[in-house]
């Protein structure tokens, strides 16, 4: 009878625990839900997941990722190297970070794209779509993105993002010497040339995904810099200067 109760008394400690520990994963995680409506009504449910601990990364992650096995005529998915989901689990929150969608049109019409939930966050952040077509972003916190978009299949257009060009200008404006830093790329050479004008700088290469691809530190001694953009293939590239009190963006196209 008294090894029934103590097994009763284990069993029920480690309930506790599993509860106390499932707790605290759960609130670990900050989530995003986005939902898609497509021009003939349906609606597709989408999840973005943040993990404080970075236990989730931005490639396909086994247990925090969930493959879309649905054929929609008409669709939003994440992208993730190429493939569909329709839940994305991911590394902590990074406002500099872009979550590419994946838009699949059988029917030409109008779309909707809205911000259901926020969960888990200390604060609300601002959410954004991106259309990279026409480099323009519209908040979703409060107002819903609407388009009219024709049949055809999107993968390089729409993004999720957490901060939006504005601000950057805004910032940038008020640092006015670095408005004398000239930033150009040579398509000959594949070689990125900053002038410093004797300014200590930090460059960042982003995606647009918001992925970093290098970081250099440009110091005052020297006031010209060559950077070589050779390893990197055709595509879109954006550029963050930094000084000390602010910080300037640029985009250029590598090809």
């Amino acid at each position: 009878m008294k090894n029934l109760i103590y097994l009763c008394m284990a069993f029920f400690c480690c309930l506790t625990v599993y509860a106390q520990t499932d707790t605290k994963s759960k609130s670990n995680i900050q989530r995003v839900r986005i939902d898609f409506k497509t021009p003939e009504g349906f609606v597709r449910h989408l999840l973005l997941a943040f993990t404080k601990d970075n236990s989730a990364s931005d490639a396909i992650d086994y247990g925090y990722d969930a493959r879309n096995r649905d054929k929609l005529s008409d669709d939003l998915n994440w992208l993730i190297d190429s493939q569909r989901f329709v839940i994305q689990g991911v590394g902590a929150y990074n406002e500099l970070k872009r979550y590419p969608f994946g838009m699949f049109m059988s029917n030409s019409g109008p779309i909707e794209i809205s911000l259901t939930a926020l969960e888990h966050f200390d604060t609300p952040i601002p959410v954004f779509i991106y259309d990279a077509w026409r480099e323009t972003y519209h908040k979703i916190n409060e107002v819903s993105y609407k388009n009219t978009i024709d049949s055809g299949v999107y993968t390089d257009r729409f993004f999720i993002a957490f901060s939006n060009n504005k601000s950057y200008q805004i910032l940038s404006n008020q640092d006015n010497s670095l408005n004398e830093v000239s930033l150009n790329y040579f398509r000959n050479s594949k070689t990125l040339n900053i002038k410093t004008q004797g300014i200590p700088l930090q460059l960042k290469l982003y995606t647009l995904q918001g992925q970093l691809i290098s970081s250099h530190d440009l110091n005052h001694t020297t006031e010209t810099h060559a950077l070589s953009m050779a390893h990197l293939q055709n595509q879109v590239v954006l550029t963050v200067l930094e000084s000390d009190q602010n910080y300037r963006h640029n985009r250029i196209l590598i090809n």
